[in-house]
């Protein structure tokens, strides 16, 4: 028989003693769902570099739509406007989330029609000016 030493961090614990068997599921980040085998082949209907979006996104559908618009922006302008709309219906993408660096990232394998100004800072840029934009619009009431 060998020693076995259990840390407990806080949760629902229960101890087994007479256990032959235990199972711990990990739920990483936000995402607390079930992978189906078509994800886990990755036989999903969505690009590999998209996938990191659902961790943001909860409903495919929405997903989706998101995607068709941001692959079909040309301009960074563009793509700062579709993200504003994504903050506004998305829960997780907080005004401090949709700034940051590794969110922005998400977005540059993917606008392919952009060729100018795909940079993080830039990207972020223009993310600040359409937000300021918006708030002085809805404070003026004429957004």
């Amino acid at each position: 028989m060998s020693d076995i030493t259990i840390t407990i961090h806080g949760g629902n614990n229960q101890i087994l003693p007479n256990a032959t068997e235990a199972i711990q599921n990990f739920y990483v980040g936000e995402y607390c769902g079930e992978t189906s085998q078509e994800e886990g082949d990755g036989r999903s209907g969505l690009m590999p570099e998209t996938i990191r979006f659902r961790a943001y996104i909860n409903k495919e559908e929405d997903l989706e739509r998101y995607l068709a618009q941001i692959v079909e922006c040309r301009t960074v302008t563009e793509l700062a406007q579709v993200i504003l709309v994504m903050q506004e219906n998305e829960l997780k993408i907080t005004p401090e989330e949709m700034v940051k660096e590794r969110f922005i990232r998400l977005f540059l394998p993917i606008t392919p029609r952009i060729t100018k100004g795909k940079s993080v800072s830039n990207i972020r840029a223009r993310i600040n000016d359409a937000w300021s934009s918006r708030l002085r619009h809805r404070s003026t009431g004429r957004f």
